[in-house]
C-alpha cells in the first residue's frame, strides 16, 4: 500500500499576477524584455507598482518604441522604480507622507486622502493582489523617475533677466 503525498500547494508570484491580467500586456512584455521576470519570480518580498495598458497607452508611441529598443537601459531604470524589495507593503502599511526606496535606487512618495492612495503622481485603482513573493498594487499612470536622474540641470547653465516684454 502506497501512500500518495498530497503536491505542494502552486504558488503565485507578482510576475504571475502581471501575466495573467489582461490588463497589464505592455507592463509584462516590458518585464520579459528586460530580463527582470526570473529575478521578480523569485523568493522576494516585493512590492510592486503596475501600470496598466492604458497608461502606458497614454506615454507618446515613440518612447516606449524607444524604451523597448534598449530593454536593459531606461527600460530597466523605469520598471524598477516601480518595484520595492524585501518589504510585501499592503495598502493598509502605507502611511500619508511616506517615502520608499525602490529597486532603482530612488523613492517614491505615498500620499492618502480618504479611501484614495497616491504614488507620487499615480492613483492606485486596485490595491492588495498578493501572492506569495509579495503584492501588486495597479496603478493608473507609469512613474516617471524623478528629473534629476541621468539628466544634466540645464538651468544652471543659463542666465534669467527679466522679460522686457513685461515693462
Amino acid at each position: 500500500r502506497s501512500l500518495l503525498l498530497p503536491e505542494p500547494p502552486a504558488t503565485t508570484t507578482v510576475v504571475d499576477i502581471i501575466v495573467n491580467s489582461e490588463d497589464h500586456t505592455i507592463l509584462e512584455t516590458a518585464v520579459v524584455a528586460a530580463g527582470l521576470a526570473e529575478a521578480l519570480s523569485g523568493e522576494g518580498p516585493f512590492t510592486v507598482f503596475a501600470p496598466t495598458d492604458a497608461a502606458f497607452a497614454a506615454l507618446p508611441a515613440e518612447l516606449i518604441d524607444e524604451l523597448l529598443a534598449d530593454p536593459t537601459g531606461a527600460l530597466t531604470d523605469i520598471l524598477t522604480y516601480h518595484v520595492v524589495a524585501g518589504v510585501a507593503a499592503l495598502s493598509t502599511d502605507l502611511t500619508d507622507g511616506q517615502t520608499i526606496a525602490t529597486l532603482q535606487g530612488e523613492e517614491v512618495s505615498i500620499s492618502i486622502d480618504g479611501m484614495m492612495v497616491m504614488v507620487n503622481d499615480a492613483t492606485v485603482i486596485v490595491a492588495d493582489l498578493v501572492a506569495d513573493n509579495g503584492v501588486v498594487h495597479v496603478i493608473d499612470a507609469v512613474l516617471s523617475l524623478p528629473s534629476n536622474v541621468g539628466q544634466v540641470d540645464l538651468g544652471s547653465l543659463f542666465e534669467v533677466y527679466p522679460n522686457p516684454t513685461t515693462y
